[in-house]
């Protein structure tokens, strides 16, 4: 994605402002406030938001919520690769979610279903895929 946000020279494309804080946002992990974005650009968060917003598609809050998400998944199917059972309660603490709950419900919202049910479908859809999961 970082890609999507480097301006070509000579074309058009997000601001610096708001590539350096996508790049803030994705070193971070998602954990950075608005407000610190905001200062370390220069901008209020009001006018952050709003350009994010118009250059990326999303708020920062929004892509903030979608770095962590991305991070659970590949966490949690990492895990499962190497055949190690996923602790959800670690996993939320990881990722920066309040607890295990707050991990669950982000899941349901971002994908549709519970991390548990995730995990089956991505290892099916490995699986049929003849991807490198072993069965044992």
């Amino acid at each position: 994605m970082l890609r999507c946000l480097s301006r070509e020279p000579g074309g058009s494309g997000p601001s610096p402002e708001v590539v350096r804080a996508w790049q803030l946002l994705a070193r971070t992990r998602g954990a950075a406030p608005v407000a610190l974005l905001a200062d370390d650009v220069g901008w209020s968060a009001r006018h952050l938001t709003a350009r994010f917003r118009q250059e990326t598609g999303l708020a920062p809050k929004t892509a903030a919520r979608v770095i962590r998400f991305d991070r659970a998944c590949r966490l949690l199917g990492d895990r499962a690769r190497t055949g190690r059972p996923p602790l959800l309660a670690d996993l939320a603490v990881r990722c920066g979610y309040f607890d295990q709950a707050h991990l669950a419900r982000e899941f349901r919202s971002l994908a549709g279903c519970p991390p548990s049910q995730w995990l089956a479908e991505e290892f099916r859809n490995v699986q049929a895929a003849g991807g490198a999961i072993e069965e044992r």
